[in-house]
């Protein structure tokens, strides 16, 4: 009869370590609007910064569920369908925990060049008719948002691509939001072929600094791995590769005011 003993120690670890590599399944909410969260492919420019913050942390199996803004707010506080969410503003009211801030958001003031319009501080928009991101009376400052308020000609509007529209087309003055979105924007079909316009015909004017942004966690110690994640990517330059991948694809050079270390 055979000695099974000496055996035991080899029959346990078979047995164990699958359990001891199996990696932790990590549901991450992601918006879906080009260029930051884009579902076909699972690219974007916020999204390929999530991919390497997590790519530092290859105990968690991360699976991307791609929702709009107000979902993904509802979900992270509410529902067991998502153990993450990003892209979350500070005064969210959230009951989750925040990560330090990571996604940039620069918004600028937009016009056409042929306009020529003075534009070099907040109170040169109260006499234009401007397009506004939805939100942005509660993110660009006090001094903005009285401009809004006694501004007949001021809209805000829930889909950004709308803004470019009506600023292009002329039908108002001003485009305010991001600038990344708006040189994305400004790619499509329609302006080169039937406007015959690029971003070269536009005049960005600068009045904001950065707005940034977090990742929201059900779990905090899965938060506090994040944030050293996070710390990382800044320090090695990863963070600043992935702006800048995203700025040669839209052909512009952004110089953004940072706040964050």
């Amino acid at each position: 009869m055979y000695n099974l003993t000496k055996y035991i120690p080899l029959i346990l670890l078979l047995t164990v370590s699958p359990f001891l590599s199996a990696k932790q399944e990590l549901r991450v909410g992601v918006g879906n609007f080009e260029p930051f969260f884009i579902e076909e492919g699972e690219s974007g420019l916020f999204l390929d910064i999530t991919k390497a913050i997590f790519s530092l942390l290859p105990e968690y199996d991360v699976k991307f569920i791609f929702m709009s803004n107000t979902r993904l707010l509802k979900d992270i506080d509410t529902s067991s369908r998502i153990d993450a969410a990003c892209n979350i503003f500070a005064g969210s009211n959230t009951i989750s925990y925040l990560s330090e801030p990571i996604f940039r958001y620069t918004d600028v003031a937009v016009t056409r060049k042929e306009n020529a319009f003075v534009i070099k501080q907040v109170s040169d928009l109260k006499s234009r008719s401007i397009a506004a991101y939805q939100g942005a009376t509660d993110l660009l400052g006090e001094e903005y948002k009285k401009m809004a308020s006694i501004n007949p000609q001021y809209s805000e509007y829930a889909h950004p691509d709308e803004t470019t529209r009506l600023m292009a087309t002329g039908k108002k003055d001003v485009r305010i939001g991001d600038i990344h979105i708006f040189l994305n924007d400004i790619k499509a079909l329609v302006y080169k072929k039937r406007l015959q316009m690029d971003a070269d015909d536009f005049e960005i004017h600068r009045l904001w600094p950065d707005v940034y942004t977090h990742i929201a966690f059900k779990d905090k110690g899965i938060r506090d791995k994040a944030n050293e994640a996070i710390r990382e990517i800044k320090r090695n330059g990863t963070l600043e590769s992935i702006y800048t991948k995203y700025e040669a694809y839209l052909k512009v050079k952004i110089h953004t005011t940072s706040s964050i270390r």
